[in-house]
């Protein structure tokens, strides 16, 4: 491809973890422009847990680059009695199939896939059975010279330039190890609560003029996160799964049914305590999300606001009270208090910046008293309202 010889080929584990070496290991000198590869980060540890622990794990092909040594590649020839063959055909396989073989001491290190062979090299140390395992290699050589080394930074380069990260909305759509992400499928597919409520997006955005669905996807993730895991609300400690865990590693169909139940109580519960939520869910799917009168908690900012504040209060045994300050319903931008704070005066829009989101949810929590901890710059924010959190 290009001006790229490549080699396709199987390599065991055992194989590759005795032959192939990160890139610091061949380089000793790190300075910057010799420097081909990124450093291997804590993900390679996660890798390790995938392979050890997943029975139905895969890779794609790890890219290695190869020099020094003597390979060899010796093309197979195809039989001319073979029939229905034709000699274009014969030809093309004659010199596409055959064997490579190394002598022993060339130099393998990966240019895509670092993570991959370093996550190998430590499963087979704690599970040797792994060693038999093989996965797909692409070969392509490598000259230790100045354009050698120039020429691999650009493929590695290259590489990782033009790899698509996987968007959240991806994830939502196809991970069968992120439990969040199979609990807010399990809903939006199986629960009659969400049957036509939920808008398929990439973002967490929700167009103002929509009328008929709750929230997006990918909130719906986070609220799911917010409910099951552990994950810190606005850097104060929650309880729940694991985070990192739950989100990773995939739990046993019986877990998975009993945290689906969890989660749509949850909710049931809280859509059903709050009037207009409970108007719009067994009522009249309608709403006017452009009104002022019209709750924040159809917008996406109030719906975080909203579980964030139901998640810390659960914490410190208040999740009731905190449930009943939101059934007042006055979560508008016709209360003076939340107009203040969240509408733009000058072009009646509605402000989304982080930093008020993170001071809604702190002034409830003042209200209910519950205590935080709150950092200088939060400190200025609380100063600079002066709102009374006694008045909300």
């Amino acid at each position: 491809m290009g001006d790229w010889f490549y080699y396709v080929s199987l390599m065991k584990f055992e194989e590759l973890a005795n032959r192939a070496s990160m890139v610091p290991d061949i380089h000793k000198n790190k300075e910057l422009s010799r420097w081909i590869q990124r450093e291997v980060s804590n993900r390679s540890e996660d890798i390790v847990s995938y392979l050890i622990e997943q029975e139905q794990r895969f890779f794609n092909a790890i890219i290695f680059g190869i020099y020094g040594g003597k390979p060899q590649w010796q093309e197979l020839d195809i039989d001319n009695s073979v029939k229905g063959m034709s000699e274009l055909e014969r030809e093309y396989l004659g010199r596409t199939f055959g064997i490579l073989t190394l002598a022993g001491n060339e130099e393998i290190f990966a240019i895509d896939g670092q993570h991959r062979t370093k996550a190998i090299k430590e499963a087979i140390k704690k599970q040797k059975s792994l060693g038999d395992e093989e996965v797909t290699v692409i070969f392509i050589a490598h000259k230790k010279t100045m354009e050698g080394e120039i020429r691999t930074r650009r493929l590695f380069s290259t590489l990782n330039r033009y790899a698509v990260p996987v968007t959240i909305s991806e994830i939502i759509a196809l991970d069968e190890e992120d439990n969040c992400a199979i609990v807010t499928r399990k809903l939006i597919e199986e629960s009659l609560l969400f049957k036509d409520k939920i808008l398929f997006s990439k973002t967490r955005s929700l167009n103002p003029k929509n009328e008929d669905k709750f929230t997006n996807i990918v909130l719906l993730y986070d609220i799911i996160s917010i409910l099951l895991t552990d994950k810190k609300v606005l850097n104060i400690k929650v309880t729940g799964h694991t985070f990192d865990k739950y989100t990773k590693r995939r739990e046993t169909e019986e877990n998975i049914a009993k945290d689906i139940k969890k989660a749509e109580d949850i909710l049931t519960t809280v859509f059903k305590s709050i009037p207009s939520i409970d108007h719009f869910f067994f009522v009249n799917n309608k709403i006017n999300r452009e009104s002022k009168n019209t709750s924040l908690l159809f917008r996406p900012i109030g719906q975080i606001i909203l579980f964030s504040v139901l998640k810390v209060a659960q914490e410190h045994s208040k999740f009731d009270q905190a449930l009943e300050y939101f059934s007042f319903d006055n979560f508008n931008l016709d209360n003076p208090i939340w107009e203040t704070v969240f509408l733009d005066t000058d072009l009646g829009t509605l402000k989304t910046d982080k930093s008020l989101q993170k001071y809604a949810i702190q002034l409830i929590l003042q209200h209910l008293k519950i205590e935080i901890k709150l950092t200088l710059k939060e400190k200025v924010v609380f100063t600079n309202f002066n709102i009374d959190p006694k008045t909300i």
